[in-house]
């Protein structure tokens, strides 16, 4: 299918500039990661690369977007087929299974693993390109936590800790469909606001169960026109007065 660009992406045309969103990596193609290929083939992406040599298990289908008939399918073809029940002929998707020492990465590149290691080697290589973007997507039952790197804000390191030391919950409270998908819309709505350059908080912890948030520093482009746009005095003071620092000892999920 091709649907003409004017039309397919009317609503969200004057927020989100289709042309910047050419390239990402997404590494994990479960519950976080379905939702996201879901969401940036909405969202207009161009390209997609995916790493995941998991199967889709029974379990999966309490907290992804994968339908029950993709069980037993290998997570990188069924996150295929669900980016091309949303997506135009040109957006491309394509997959490496596991991501290991010897992968590449992209300029551009999102973690949703299930382990605080993995997502440490994918940044450690990351870093030694020195562009673009790495957004690590964390999770919990009912909290979330989302980390947005880039080369000249880089507090990855304050964030991170290994899975050892982050306490584990029992396998049937481990995630929800709706802290899922709450994480998997903090990741897209990042990206919209760093391809477009708009304001982004670094750290954002949240927790649904009650509801609550904590924000980390309040990163601003430095073309003052860009940051503030049509944006009013109020507005700008709120996001500052928002602008707080993480208890990452108490609030962690991974």
């Amino acid at each position: 299918m091709n649907t003409p660009i004017e039309t397919r992406f009317l609503r969200n045309k004057d927020l989100i500039p289709i042309k910047k969103l050419t390239s990402v990596g997404l590494v994990g193609l479960g519950g976080i990661g379905s939702f996201v290929v879901q969401s940036l083939g909405i969202m207009g992406y161009q390209h997609i690369k995916g790493w995941d040599a998991d199967t889709v298990a029974p379990h999966n289908l309490s907290s992804t977007a994968y339908p029950i008939k993709q069980v037993g399918l290998l997570k990188s073809d069924a996150a295929k087929a669900l980016h091309s029940d949303y997506t135009e002929d040109w957006q491309v998707f394509e997959t490496e299974g596991l991501f290991t020492a010897e992968s590449k990465v992209m300029n551009n590149m999102i973690l949703a693993t299930d382990d605080m290691e993995s997502r440490r080697m994918v940044y450690d290589k990351w870093k030694q390109l020195g562009k673009g973007f790495l957004i690590d997507a964390r999770m919990g039952a009912s909290t979330v936590e989302l980390v947005t790197i880039t080369p000249g804000n880089d507090n990855y390191m304050e964030t991170w800790a290994p899975t050892s030391s982050i306490k584990s919950a029992p396998c049937s409270m481990k995630h929800t469909v709706y802290a899922t998908q709450h994480i998997a819309s903090l990741v897209v709505s990042q990206i919209q606001n760093l391809v477009a350059g708009s304001a982004y908080y670094q750290y954002i912890w949240s927790s649904l169960s009650p509801n609550m948030v904590n924000y980390g520093t309040l990163i601003r482009p430095t073309i003052q026109g860009v940051v503030h746009g049509n944006r009013s005095k109020q507005s700008i003071d709120r996001l500052e007065e928002n602008a707080n620092g993480s208890y990452l000892s108490i609030n962690r999920s991974a």
